[in-house]
């Protein structure tokens, strides 16, 4: 059959071929090899070291933090048979560049056959990465894992994305809600499951007393944690937090929402880079449509590159947030009356100066309408096999019963 997509890695299989190609063992050492030694590339390329997100999936994809998920997955499984599904479609987003190397090398540590869809939009990360890939699957040493990956580019196209979806036995999207609607629309086997990560909105919680008893040290950790967090897909990340949320009564909020903000503001000075023009037109146009739908004030910043919006009423007014330095706020008498915001959109609470414990009592209280994971400021871009609920380790393996 003739090709209908950029393969992006020479001598790649066709998808049918793809199919016939037997899966390996979970955890084989041909994978663990190849996931090693892109992490050692990783590590070692300077221009990677422009990036801190791939710096970041060099050092997940080392070989300690592979066994950690193998004793993990193995501790979880108990006595399961486990076995992989066969061949994955993964649909990587254009947020983030780096989310294909994850979803990819979860399901290729598990022993499945892959397709991986990389986004048409240009990126240096994403252009890094792949040449770092196929690199490495040229050399022989890797052959059992480039005759397992086929990695693609295409313009939309339904025809496409239905021939890869044919030969798949597990189906992941990852993209905004009207990608998921598109390709949900065609038909995967039978036998095949599908996996969806939608949009998705996150929201930052401080503790006001634990911010003022900190001292500076604390205090600039935790700028730089939020940074970092928010800053380093320009706030497009599902997880990066956009509506940011104050635990305490009205006097320590006040005293401490001033103190966070003209600490961050001094931190963004130093370093952020400019976003594009478009994001700060487009940050005023949420501004004021918010302010004509809702009783919010604007807070005045020192730079476009945040913009503050208060709001009395907490409320996620998640349709109007265009992400680039755009902060909702509201203060919490409690942390249960964090409850009526949450409904399956919400992914991820980073939070700051509030005790674990306090967390994990409020979440086994009563079941959550959202929230799939609560992390510490500078943990919110952190992957992990568990993501918006789903294991995805157990996402790409069945178990096999013997009676």
């Amino acid at each position: 059959m003739m090709a209908d997509f950029e393969s992006l890695i020479p001598g790649a299989p066709s998808p049918e071929e793809l199919r016939d190609v037997p899966p390996l063992p979970a955890f084989d050492e041909a994978s663990l090899a190849f996931v090693e030694a892109l992490s050692a590339r990783l590590i070692r390329m300077p221009e990677a070291r422009t990036y801190p997100e791939l710096t970041a999936l060099g050092f997940w994809m080392r070989r300690a933090n592979l066994g950690r998920l193998r004793s993990s997955m193995e501790a979880r499984a108990g006595v399961a048979l486990l076995v992989p599904r066969g061949t994955v479609f993964h649909i990587a987003p254009s947020n983030v560049d780096t989310i294909f190397v994850y979803s990819w090398f979860l399901s290729l540590l598990t022993g499945n056959r892959n397709i991986v869809r990389l986004s048409s939009k240009p990126s240096p990360q994403a252009e890094l990465l792949v040449g770092a890939i196929a690199g490495l699957l040229k050399e022989p040493a890797h052959a059992e894992i480039a005759r397992r990956s086929l990695l693609v580019r295409y313009a939309a196209s339904d025809s496409v994305t239905a021939r890869l979806s044919a030969v798949c036995d597990v189906r992941v999207i990852w993209g905004g809600n009207n990608t998921v609607q598109q390709i949900r629309k065609l038909p995967i086997a039978p036998t095949a499951t599908e996996v969806a990560f939608a949009n998705k909105y996150s929201l930052a919680l401080i503790g006001s007393q634990s911010w003022l008893e900190a001292d500076d040290g604390q205090k600039a950790t935790w700028t730089e944690a939020f940074y970092n967090d928010a800053y380093w897909f320009d706030q497009m990340a599902c997880s990066s937090p956009r509506l940011v949320l104050w635990l305490g009564d009205t006097s320590q909020v006040q005293k401490a929402s001033t103190d966070f903000w003209t600490r961050f503001e001094q931190y963004l000075e130093l370093h952020q880079q400019r976003f594009g023009d478009a994001d700060y037109v487009n940050k005023l146009v949420a501004e004021d449509t918010l302010a004509i739908e809702a009783d919010v004030s604007i807070r005045t910043t020192a730079t476009n590159d945040l913009m503050r919006v208060w709001l009395e009423k907490p409320a996620l007014h998640d349709t109007l947030h265009c992400g680039a330095g755009l902060f909702f706020e509201a203060a919490l008498p409690t942390l249960d009356a964090i409850r009526p915001l949450l409904n399956r959109t919400v992914q991820t609470l980073s939070y700051a100066g509030v005790e674990t414990q306090m967390l994990r009592d409020f979440v086994a209280a009563f079941p959550l309408a959202g929230i799939d994971r609560i992390v510490p400021f500078g943990h919110a871009l952190d992957f992990a096999p568990v993501w918006d609920g789903f294991d995805l380790l157990r996402v790409f393996m069945r178990e096999v019963t013997v009676a």
